[in-house]
């Protein structure tokens, strides 16, 4: 199988889900960020999987990235990693494609965390994917200082991950 994650991280939690999904879809899955892949590439995989944090009820976009890298950070707090491209200028240069597509998002529970999944299944159908599964949403714990990568996953998140992948696989 030709499987490809793709994912926008700030702080590495996502980064860190897009890793077990990857484990749990199997070998020789390629896992990577967006600015690591062009669209067009992305095409050519049978699964296609995508994600990102959510951020203000979407995906993150240019503003809301303003908005954290003018956060004060305390010492010891781990820097954002801002160079990535957001998500969801990649999924605008998502060429026509005909495979088979997943989405998911890292997320605080409650109503303020909902709204990055269902924009990425949205764009992915658009352009002629076929869903494998319902999107997934991870769940984080808010930190006001985050100190190192992944570190605000709730416990399970990653074997979560890990099996949805193995679902994924299964149904492709």
């Amino acid at each position: 199988m030709n499987a490809l994650v793709v994912y926008e991280s700030l702080w590495g939690n996502t980064a860190a889900i897009a890793r077990a999904i990857g484990e749990g879809i199997g070998e020789g899955t390629v896992v990577r960020h967006t600015g690591e892949i062009e669209p067009a590439e992305a095409a050519t995989a049978n699964l296609l999987v995508v994600g990102a944090p959510v951020h203000a009820f979407s995906l993150p976009s240019e503003a809301t990235k303003k908005s954290v890298a003018e956060r004060r950070l305390a010492p010891g707090d781990l820097e954002p990693d801002l160079s990535q491209p957001p998500l969801k200028t990649w999924l605008e240069g998502l060429p026509p494609a005909s495979g088979f597509a997943a989405a998911f998002d890292t997320r605080v529970r409650g109503p303020l965390g909902h709204g990055g999944a269902s924009k990425i299944e949205k764009a992915l159908t658009q352009v002629g994917y076929s869903l494998a599964d319902r999107s997934q949403g991870f769940y984080i714990i808010n930190q006001k200082n985050v100190k190192a990568p992944g570190s605000m996953l709730r416990p399970g998140e990653i074997e979560r991950a890990r099996n949805w992948g193995k679902l994924l696989a299964s149904q492709v």
